[in-house]
C-alpha cells in the first residue's frame, strides 16, 4: 500500500526535536511491547523483522517504530534495544545542510576537468528557549561546554562537570495523525557552538550549532549495530 499522506504539503509547525536514550535489550523470542520505539541490533535467519515499504530486508542500526496494534514478534537471533525519547521542548527552530566532497580526478589526457563526488557531510543549527531543567540538564546542551552547578535550599549542591557527549536525537519534520505520516531524521550528533542570550521584554534563548558523529551499540552477544543518519517515513496502513 502507498503512504496515505502521499501528495500532502507539510509545514514547520508539525515538527520538533526529540533525545533518545538506550535503554532495556531484547534478546529473547516473543512478541515486542507496542507502543515502542526500538533500534534493531541484530537480525536472525529467518527473522520475524518485516521488510520495508520497498521490500528491502531491515538492516542492524536501524530504528522500528511501534504504534499501538503493530505486532512484531522476535525469532532466534533477532534482538533489538528499546530507546528512550525525551521531549526537546526548548527547540524551537532547527536546520540541517547536507552536501558531499568533490574529488577532482581529472587526468592531462582530459580535455575538461572531471570530478566524483566523496562521502556525504551533514550539519546543522538549532535554536530554542532556555528551559530550567532541559537546557541545563544532566545531559543538556550546556554541559557539552561548561559547569552546571545547582544549589538546593538547604545549601546542597548537584554539580555536573563539563562533559562531552554524543547524544542521539530525533529531528521530527512532520508529525500528523490526520495525514498518517511520520517523518523524521534519527542520528547521532555532536554539539560544537552554543550561545545564550537575552532581550528586554523577550524569552532567554539558546542557539547551538552541531555535526553528526558516530554513535554504536554493543549487545549482550558482542554484536555492534551503527547508527547511521537516516531519513524516514512512517505511514498508517503501510507494508
Amino acid at each position: 500500500m502507498a503512504f496515505n499522506g502521499d501528495g500532502q504539503k507539510f509545514v514547520g509547525d508539525d515538527g520538533f526535536v526529540k533525545r533518545a536514550t538506550f535503554s532495556t535489550e531484547i534478546l529473547i523470542p516473543g512478541a515486542l511491547p507496542v507502543p515502542a520505539v526500538y533500534m534493531i541490533t541484530h537480525i536472525g535467519t529467518p527473522t520475524g523483522f518485516p521488510p520495508n515499504t520497498t521490500g528491502l530486508d531491515a538492516a542492524a542500526g536501524d530504528i522500528l517504530v511501534l504504534k499501538a496494534g503493530d505486532v512484531v514478534t522476535l525469532l532466534a537471533n533477532d534482538s533489538v534495544v528499546l530507546l528512550l525519547l525525551e521531549d526537546q521542548c526548548d527547540v524551537s527552530s532547527w536546520t540541517m545542510e547536507f552536501s558531499k566532497e568533490e574529488i577532482d580526478v581529472s587526468t592531462l589526457c582530459d580535455h575538461v576537468k572531471k570530478y566524483r563526488s566523496g562521502k556525504s557531510d551533514m550539519s546543522g543549527t538549532m535554536n530554542g528557549i532556555f528551559t530550567a531543567g532541559i537546557t541545563d540538564d544532566v545531559d543538556g546542551y550546556l554541559r557539552q561546554f561548561i559547569d552546571i552547578a545547582k544549589q538546593d535550599g538547604d545549601l546542597t549542591f548537584d554539580r555536573y562537570a563539563q562533559q562531552e557527549s554524543i547524544m542521539l536525537g530525533f529531528f521530527y519534520v512532520n508529525i500528523d495523525t490526520n495525514l498518517a505520516d511520520e517523518m523524521f531524521i534519527a542520528c547521532a550528533f555532536q554539539i560544537y557552538g552554543t550561545g545564550l542570550g537575552g532581550e528586554l521584554g523577550s524569552p532567554q534563548s539558546f542557539s547551538a550549532n552541531f555535526r553528526f558523529a558516530n554513535l554504536s551499540y554493543t549487545d549482550a552477544n558482542g554484536d555492534t549495530a551503527t547508527i547511521e543518519p537516516t531519513f524516514y517515513r512512517i505511514g498508517d496502513g503501510t507494508t
